[in-house]
């Protein structure tokens, strides 16, 4: 597919990853990038370069992180599903996971809420993602427990 074809076929709007993100998830990369589906790997790297990467201090609430519980609708869907986005190893741990490495949460890193995404699914064909709500963020609940309540006086 050319360059053109493929911008008319994606939507790529704006991401945002964190670093720490970034360099636990290239570390996974050089683990599994032959173990698992090599769409996803190949969407999921080419998502990586062209993010903006930020501090995990200045993320946004309403982005998708790493361990971020997050609602999502496909298109072809009417049902909302809510996954919290796991690295392979962490699927244990929660369950409702959906590993970055898939291709639906490939494509769920670093969206905010209300951004759409369309992504090449197992078998090639484009899929489109909307986020509806973060419903948990790691960096947003960090934020609020480090920040002293306030108590009127």
């Amino acid at each position: 597919m050319e360059t053109s074809e493929l911008s008319q076929t994606y939507t790529q709007p704006d991401i945002k990853v964190t670093n720490w993100d970034l360099g636990r998830l290239q570390h996974l990369l050089g683990f599994h990038a032959t173990t698992w589906s090599w769409r996803a790997v190949e969407y999921l790297v080419r998502e990586l370069m062209r993010a903006h990467i930020v501090d995990e201090k200045d993320v946004p609430g309403d982005i998708v992180t790493m361990r971020s519980r997050v609602a999502f609708r496909m298109d072809d869907s009417e049902i909302d599903q809510v996954v919290t986005l796991a690295y392979p190893s962490d699927r244990d741990f929660y369950h409702d996971a959906l590993s970055v490495l898939t291709p639906v949460g490939a494509a769920l890193i670093g969206l905010s809420e209300g951004q759409s995404i369309t992504y090449p699914a197992p078998d090639g064909r484009p899929k489109r993602v909307t986020v509806l709500k973060i419903v948990s963020q790691p960096e947003r609940t960090s934020r609020a427990e480090s920040t002293p309540a306030h108590h009127p006086a």
